[in-house]
């Protein structure tokens, strides 16, 4: 028997199946582990989704659909008009499902009795889980249950720990931070207290690096208007600038340091001067720990909030677990650990525990009863 498990979140997305026994992963054709929430139609009708999806949003946003998920539970549409197309956030999230399930092999797609569990933030409302069901509908993956995201990554970390205790997540995406304190009790968890900053992620450490680094260093080297950043002219050469960025910061999860760069191809934008733009600019770890800080400091403040809510002392806290693409930087997980003085967790992905612990739970879902 099989369950399956899914994180259909707003940046990226994963999917792992669970046989009893085995946690088990579907990578990406690109053997990422995690497939971006990104949807890109070219200009004859053809959809991509997934990482050259995304890697298309950025030079082609009006073709493109990314962060639909802010979007669940709304009436407002997800609008494309590069290609005159208008889609639904639940018919966005069904082409993600759709894909994911595409990963797994047949015996396991085809089974009647297949259990899958989406995943859902701790704070989406009635509405928002109605939209998610609906996209699980349209994507025709047969039975469906959900639960909550911080639930699903504790549950990954007691089936590693097998030992019961207090959690707190801190699952850091590309656009927010979720704060939760779980409590485990013979295996079993329930959530506690669940808090976060709403305009705290990924990409608000890429746009302060921007703002920082690269429009300094873009006024400096070629003839630009001093306001060039609000300007519809160089709309793309920011988007793209920003692009660069992100994969620059993604780089120094291994290593000291490291180039934000695009070439004259990539960008094919001329200057007032006309002078072909490019980026070549060094970023180092000390400069990206800097810029962060801001934001850290706040998001640690916003786990104290939480667990002080939940009526738990750090010293009462078994482990910190991390979720989410920007914990994978050593450096954050050392100094949010560190001022919040709780251990973390080593035993999980924070790119895939959500799914893993979403698989995990099928499991224990009587699907016959409906």
């Amino acid at each position: 028997m099989n369950y399956v498990g899914i994180d259909l979140g707003t940046t990226n997305s994963a999917i792992c199946s669970y046989d009893g026994e085995t946690v088990r992963l579907y990578k990406s054709p690109e053997q990422h582990d995690v497939t971006p929430s990104a949807i890109f139609i070219d200009k004859r009708g053809n959809k991509y989704v997934g990482s050259r999806a995304y890697a298309n949003a950025a030079r082609t946003p009006d073709q493109a659909a990314v962060l639909f998920k802010r979007l669940m539970g709304t009436s407002t549409p997800v609008a494309l008009p590069g290609v005159q197309r208008t889609m639904m956030p639940e018919e966005c999230s069904a082409e993600i499902l759709r894909v994911l399930f595409g990963y797994l092999p047949e015996e396991i797609r085809l089974d009647e009795s297949l259990g899958t569990v989406i995943t859902v933030p701790a704070a989406f409302n009635q509405m928002q889980k109605d939209a998610t069901m609906s996209a699980a509908m349209l994507a025709q993956i047969g039975q469906v249950g959900l639960m909550q995201e911080p639930v699903a990554a504790v549950m990954s970390v007691m089936r590693q720990r097998q030992q019961d205790g207090v959690f707190c997540v801190y699952d850091l995406g590309g656009g927010t931070l979720d704060i939760a304190v779980a409590q485990s009790i013979a295996g079993r968890v329930s959530l506690l207290a669940h808090g976060g900053i709403a305009m705290c992620g990924g990409r608000d450490f890429d746009r302060t690096i921007f703002d920082a680094i690269v429009k300094p260093w873009l006024l400096e080297h070629f003839s630009l208007p001093q306001e060039f950043f609000g300007q519809p002219a160089y709309k793309p050469l920011v988007r793209m600038a920003i692009w660069a960025v992100e994969k620059a910061k993604i780089e120094l999860s291994q290593r000291e340091d490291t180039l934000i760069s695009l070439s004259e191809t990539e960008l094919s934008i001329r200057d007032l001067a006309g002078h072909e733009l490019y980026l070549d600019i060094p970023l180092t770890r000390k400069q990206l720990d800097e810029l962060m800080a801001p934001k850290l400091t706040e998001s640690i403040q916003a786990a104290r909030d939480t667990l002080h809510k939940s009526g738990f002392d750090p010293h009462d806290v078994e482990r910190l677990v991390f979720v989410g693409g920007p914990t994978q930087y050593k450096p954050l997980r050392d100094k949010i650990a560190f001022e919040l003085g709780i251990a973390p967790s080593t035993e999980v992905n924070p790119m895939t525990a959500v799914a893993e612990g979403a698989a995990i739970f099928a499991e224990s879902i009587d699907w016959n009863s409906k």
